[in-house]
């Protein structure tokens, strides 16, 4: 099994795993924390998030730059990308700490109205600690983008699975021992210092990268810190999509409303990143391809493979919540959540093209065209702030949730396919083969609606679990008869006929 496989599946494997541990993380924390906490924790999460993006996108733009050297061979290129990166990524650590004290002298003026003293006391210490985190990880992102570029994909994701299953084992640990929202913040500090320190190692060790700054090139600076840019504003668009209905409604509301959001926000991406999994790898193979030929013929093979996969998968999850998802919040974290159920549905749904086309972002790296996503969502993040104020005052969470979700349908559904078609991308076949996929999810939904019907779900784990498993039965079948193809298939038969082998071969020994 090669790299990117093997990448794909560890992928899958962390979202797994990681969706199953929030399962009883967040309960957990909100046992030992209160929902005041916990959503003070979380606003002051939603504010340093847009510190955390103060890489300027240089990470993918680093992985892209290196992996075109590698391409075609060329060393002493890759040490100039390296040097000249590793100087930009300091540089932007100090603005990091520039920008976090001014966020940290307006932390009062924004939540003191909506916090007491002793909670904005919290809040400012909490956000000095995250400020820590996020200083010491923006420089350390260069060994990420460089084991990335090497596609040794094994590695990074492997430390990164191990990380997922740790973590919160030590968090119970420490808030069983003391129950602090400062002791909570401490822990996941110090492990990410420990991931930064390995990934360095491994650099220094099994890939022999040293990281110096006297092969630093002005000119390479200005062209990665360009090609940077539009990175860094899409980023920005996702803070704030995924991010600024926290904000606001910490600002408006108070905290209790930002534990409502960022409870729905969580089950929403953990839904989202799912499927989305399989584009982390591709930016590497697609920066090798735009550097040998302009042909579009095997960007839009890519394009339509992951397409058809994502849209598939991202279907089953938002049919799966959609009939399951409120018995599963009732039964999860309680009653008084309902509202959770609304928005991370709405947000699922509005998802699903942006998911399906998910491969478009890195393909567009690889071009170098990605400065026209990063206008239209610069534009649509602008759009979501003043329809957030406006709607959060009269309707609260929904309000917020309405108006991220009406950016996201004008940005990703119309500007940026017109954009697609401009390019080349073959969105004729794409959708064709969207379509064709969905009369085998019609189906599927008419017979679950009628097995709903017939055997409603009850609140117990029992009820929602052998209705999920019935469920998911029933689409996949359908699936399976009515829209894979051949290729699709053999993903899945190849991997077990060898599992299979490897079995027999166990039992004869």
């Amino acid at each position: 099994m090669n790299q990117r496989k093997a990448g794909v599946l560890l992928s899958y494997l962390a979202t797994g795993i990681h969706s199953v541990i929030q399962l009883v993380y967040v309960p957990l924390l909100l046992y030992y924390l209160s929902k005041e906490q916990y959503g003070i924790y979380q606003l002051m999460g939603s504010l340093i998030a847009y510190l955390a993006i103060m890489d300027f996108g240089l990470a993918n733009t680093t992985t892209r730059y290196l992996s075109q050297a590698y391409a075609v061979n060329d060393e002493i290129s890759a040490k100039r990308i390296i040097s000249t990166s590793h100087t930009l990524y300091l540089f932007f650590a100090l603005i990091v700490v520039l920008l976090g004290g001014i966020f940290y002298a307006f932390i009062p003026k924004l939540y003191g109205s909506t916090l007491g003293a002793a909670d904005l006391l919290i809040a400012k210490q909490i956000f000095l600690i995250m400020l820590f985190n996020i200083a010491v990880t923006v420089p350390a992102n260069i060994f990420v983008a460089t084991i990335n570029a090497y596609e040794h994909f094994i590695f990074i994701r492997g430390i990164n699975l191990l990380k997922i299953i740790l973590q919160p084992l030590i968090v119970w640990a420490i808030l069983a021992w003391k129950a602090s929202v400062l002791n909570l913040v401490l822990t996941q500090t110090i492990f990410n210092i420990i991931t930064i320190l390995i990934n360095y190692i491994y650099c220094r060790t099994k890939l022999n990268i040293s990281f110096p700054f006297n092969m630093s090139d002005r000119e390479l600076m200005g062209e990665l810190t360009g090609f940077s840019f539009f990175v860094f504003l899409h980023s920005v668009m996702d803070m704030i999509f995924w991010r600024l209905g926290q904000l606001v409604l910490g600002a408006l509301i108070g905290a209790a409303a930002v534990a409502n959001y960022a409870i729905a926000m969580q089950l929403a991406i953990f839904t989202i990143l799912l499927p989305t999994n399989m584009s982390s790898v591709f930016l590497p193979q697609l920066s090798a391809i735009t550097s040998k030929t302009k042909d579009m013929t095997q960007i839009n093979d890519i394009f339509c493979k992951l397409g058809r996969l994502q849209y598939m998968f991202i279907m089953l999850l938002l049919i799966g919540f959609a009939f399951l998802g409120k018995t599963f919040i009732m039964l999860w974290i309680g009653p008084g959540y309902n509202v959770c159920y609304y928005i991370t549905l709405m947000f699922i749904a509005a998802y699903v093209l942006d998911v399906s086309q998910n491969i478009g972002n890195p393909i567009l790296q690889a071009m170098k065209k990605h400065a026209f996503r990063a206008y239209v969502y610069v534009t649509m993040s602008l759009l979501d702030i003043i329809l957030c104020i406006i709607l959060a005052k009269r309707y609260g969470e929904i309000g917020c949730a309405v108006a991220t979700v009406i950016c996201l349908i004008i940005g990703s559904g119309f500007a940026i396919n017109w954009y697609y078609a401009r390019i080349g991308i073959d969105l004729k076949r794409f959708f064709y083969n969207l379509f064709s996929i969905s009369k085998g999810i019609i189906l599927s939904l008419v017979l679950i609606i009628g097995l709903f019907y017939i055997w409603p779900v009850k609140n117990t784990w029992e009820s929602l679990f052998f209705h999920g498993l019935i469920m998911s039965s029933i689409y996949c079948i359908l699936i399976w008869e009515m829209a894979f193809n051949r290729y699709e298939k053999d993903l899945i038969i190849k991997p077990l006929c060898k599992m299979r082998t490897i079995c027999k071969k166990i039992i004869r020994i």
